[in-house]
């Protein structure tokens, strides 16, 4: 390579903003290839993996300046990677860089990110029959609950929901030490979190937010099935299912059927 060649470098993904984002230092034969040998005749660096468009370029200064612009040119995928994560990235190698331009840009990218998760389930609704499953495996062990009645004794709102989630925090503890169905559910859940966390991450952080996201599934799921429990309690309070001991269909026939045919009299049907 001359001295007055210009080079570009081409990787398979973009170093500059994962290691900023990740915090994480990447790519050091790279570096020594433009910092140590090169020597600022790369003028480009150009990767695809992200599935978006990012350019940025040098901010002059007196500073050495090793690359003068960076590209991201990864719109051949399938779907698109956010843009707007990266919107306040400016160092790499000790030059100063700013944005030039993106796709999405960074409001839209911020719009369709937020689009995903509020409309999820309706994009999604199929992915609620593996989410019923997978809820109902995390509390398969605490069906019935036959002793509610303290929560639905309480007098004020707020004696509710602090009877309600001290039974949540009863049927979570009995998952840990009793439940071996629910418990086996959801370790095996915790598992498959931990190893969908991103892997540049330390395995402390990925632990931390695979218990994380394991615990808050298996609350919300604690939740539902105390509310379903609940809603069959009340309505058997207000006599809305039939009980044991009622022949309720029976009954009912009798009372439409039978009196409007005049034979209920010689029936004895109690």
């Amino acid at each position: 390579v001359g001295e007055r060649d210009s080079v570009i470098i081409m990787t398979h993904e973009p170093n500059w903003l994962l290691d900023w984002y990740f915090n994480n230092v990447s790519g050091k034969n790279v570096k020594h290839l433009i910092c140590d040998y090169l020597k600022g005749r790369c003028k480009l660096r150009i990767a695809g993996d992200m599935h978006h468009y990012m350019r940025h370029s040098y901010v002059p200064s007196d500073g050495p300046v090793y690359v003068q612009h960076l590209l991201v040119n990864g719109c051949g995928g399938a779907f698109l990677h956010p843009t707007h994560v990266f919107s306040n990235f400016r160092k790499f190698y000790g030059t100063t860089y700013e944005s030039k331009a993106a796709y999405p840009s960074f409001e839209d990218s911020s719009r369709i990110a937020l689009g995903n998760i509020l409309k999820f389930r309706k994009k999604n609704w199929q992915f609620d029959f593996i989410g019923g499953i997978v809820y109902f495996v995390l509390v398969f062990s605490m069906f019935p609950q036959c002793e509610l009645n303290h929560i639905l004794r309480e007098d004020s709102f707020s004696g509710h929901l602090r009877s309600f989630f001290g039974t949540v925090w009863n049927a979570f503890m009995y998952v840990l030490e009793h439940s071996y169905v629910s418990f086996a559910g959801a370790l095996l859940l915790l598992i498959v979190a931990i190893t969908f966390v991103p892997s540049k991450l330390s395995r402390k952080k990925r632990a931390m937010i695979g218990v994380l996201h394991v615990s808050a599934h298996l609350a919300a799921a604690l939740i539902l099935m105390l509310l379903l429990e609940l809603g069959v309690e009340t309505c058997i309070q207000h006599k809305l299912l039939a009980t044991s001991g009622e022949f309720f269909i029976l009954v009912s026939f009798n009372s439409v059927t039978m009196n409007d045919c005049g034979i209920s009299s010689f029936c004895d049907i109690s």
